[in-house]
């Protein structure tokens, strides 16, 4: 296997930037259609609780924590020339992982009800929410079969630098499920078919858009499958080689990953809607909404940047390159920094117009949309921490060093927890499990950060904290500037000025939506004003942000403008030191 260039590293993340992009920008016509459709009512809040049981599993047992584990061994076969071991390694992992998912979703299907009443304890037992929740989970549970799989077969693709397949999963994802809300969901459905209640017209309703995931989930695994095979051959077959040294470094990778991966996952998204429950359905749905908004930036800049990187952190590691490892690992951090603390300036201005234009509308009504203003303005501030864990963990897990990151992450949940309790029952209410997500996060970053420091002997800390401070001081007098041209240019809509708001305490939210009765009316025209709104004021103070930067002779500018292929050619060739 060659040596993996700059280049490449610099065209995966792009790859992987545009096809998250992509991904997004159908999520958003996706939420947007489920909650005109469905509203933040109870209906949607057990969907999303539904949901996340299934996707909890995935990256449980599979997903990016199986990928983490498997990437580094696979690498090192494929490294070495060692293409039979490779596929040895492969094919007993991709076995192992269908048979333990199918079991784990029998699991799953039998003890529907116990798991609902542990992910979603504030719904009653035997309630219509509780039932509707338990019904959901059964037809999803299924999908992790096949997400588990296309996990594993994103692992095999990244590990041959090939971040196309993987990219396009996503948006035939987001496809199916827009295809179960504005198709399945409107199907005509006998009451008590299958055990399924049709909706109030007579229609499969929410179910639709269950069944709409199952098979999402089952074209990620089969369009990545023939990729692998056909166009970088790798021979799988049904095999449980388990005393194989290739599958033995996995499993042991495995344990300890999946539970730093899993626990950062369960901290960002199961935590604040399981408290969030607590307060009532409709606040699962709001922070849910909040936390895909943060999720963006998050995808765009941090995870595809992390995930081209991780291949050549495991080569760098291979072939004991450590002065080029701390190189890279500093300048990754700069990089993703450089978009990341000005897309929170952003989302915390811009709250509410944001929701407004992108969620605005049939029926998710000014409660819902306040209350994931709210949330969002709060939860923005999680994008540091989580952002900078994309590539600190990653270099502990190309060093094969598991443990570390674990107990950082066991610590950040440990304390999440009993914060979040504590703070839904301030004035913050929903907005509580935000903070105390973001506090956790970003404290257990910074200790697993100084760790890595320790380890390497240093990561250049001083540059980091240069750079970063000259990012914050051009990103602040950004949001100055895009606060005043969002008001001068806040449109109204319905009788109020939608224009940046900061709300204390929570605005009001109520317990429960059995049925939203009144509709939001936000018509094409309106809409537009809002995304005009939003365009202009962030595409303003963008400008001025790079500029301001620029003059600051932030380097890593380069990266992000467009020279970013020259620029890693040339940066990271000498030993950095603290």
């Amino acid at each position: 296997m060659k040596p993996i260039k700059k280049s490449t590293v610099a065209a995966g993340a792009m790859i992987i930037s545009g096809g998250m992009l992509l991904s997004r920008l159908l999520g958003f016509v996706r939420e947007n259609m489920l909650m005109n459709a469905f509203g933040d009512s109870d209906v949607t809040g057990a969907y999303n609780s539904a949901f996340m049981v299934p996707d909890l599993l995935y990256y449980l047992l599979a997903g990016g924590a199986m990928s983490a584990a498997f990437i580094p061994v696979f690498t090192n076969y494929l490294a070495k020339g060692e293409e039979e071991d490779a596929h040895i390694t492969g094919s007993t992992i991709a076995t192992a992982l269908m048979v333990v998912m199918i079991f784990g979703s029998l699991l799953e299907f039998i003890f529907a009800p116990y798991i609902v009443r542990m992910i979603a304890p504030g719904y009653a037992w035997g309630s219509d929410v509780f039932n509707l929740t338990v019904t959901l989970t059964r037809i999803m549970c299924i999908m992790v079969v096949f997400t588990a799989q296309s996990g594993l077969l994103t692992g095999i693709l990244n590990s041959y630098h090939h971040f196309l397949a993987p990219t396009l999963v996503w948006n035939a994802y987001n496809i199916c499920i827009i295809l179960g809300i504005g198709v399945f969901s409107k199907m005509p459905w006998q009451d008590g078919l299958l055990g399924i209640s049709a909706d109030k017209h007579g229609a499969l309703g929410i179910h639709g858009v269950a069944f709409s995931v199952v098979l999402g989930a089952f074209l990620m695994m089969v369009i990545q499958f023939p990729v692998a095979v056909k166009k970088y051959g790798f021979k799988f077959r049904f095999l449980l080689d388990f005393k194989h040294p290739g599958v033995i470094k996995v499993l042991k990778l495995f344990g300890p990953v999946m539970l730093g991966l899993s626990l950062t996952q369960i901290n960002l998204l199961a935590i604040p809607l399981i408290i969030g429950s607590l307060l009532g359905a409709p606040a699962v749905t709001d922070i849910r909404l909040a936390n895909r908004l943060v999720l963006l930036p998050f995808g765009l800049f941090a995870v595809s940047i992390a995930t081209a990187i991780f291949p050549r952190f495991s080569q760098q590691v291979a072939l004991n390159e450590m002065a080029a490892f701390r190189a890279l690992i500093a300048r990754s951090v700069n990089t993703i920094m450089i978009m990341i603390v000005p897309s929170i300036i952003l989302m915390v201005v811009l709250s509410e117009p944001i929701n407004y234009a992108l969620w605005g509308g049939g029926k998710f009504d000014q409660s819902g949309l306040r209350a994931t203003s709210f949330v969002l303005m709060l939860f923005a501030w999680n994008l540091v921490g989580l952002s900078l864990q994309q590539i600190i963990s990653r270099a502990f897990y190309s060093m094969h060093d598991t443990i570390t990151p674990v107990i950082a992450g066991i610590t950040m949940v440990a304390v999440n927890i009993p914060l979040s309790i504590f703070l839904v029952y301030t004035p913050l209410r929903y907005g509580g499990a935000a903070v105390a997500t973001t506090l956790t996060t970003l404290v257990s970053t910074v200790i697993l950060t100084d760790l890595l420091r320790r380890r390497l002997g240093g990561i250049d800390g001083r540059k980091i904290l240069i750079t970063n401070a000259k990012i914050l001081a051009a990103s602040l007098l950004m949001g100055v500037i895009v606060y005043f041209v969002a008001v001068f240019l806040a449109p109204v809509i319905n009788n109020e000025i939608i224009g940046p708001a900061f709300r204390w305490p929570a605005p009001f939210l109520p317990q429960t939506k059995p049925e939203v009765f009144t509709e939001l009316k936000i018509d094409h025209a309106a809409r537009i004003k809002l995304l005009l709104s939003v365009a202009v004021s962030s595409g303003v103070g963008m400008a001025v942000y790079f500029f301001i930067i620029k003059l600051l002779k932030v380097e890593e500018l380069d990266d992000v403008a467009g020279r970013f292929f020259k620029r890693f050619r040339k940066k990271i060739v000498t030993p950095v030191a603290e």
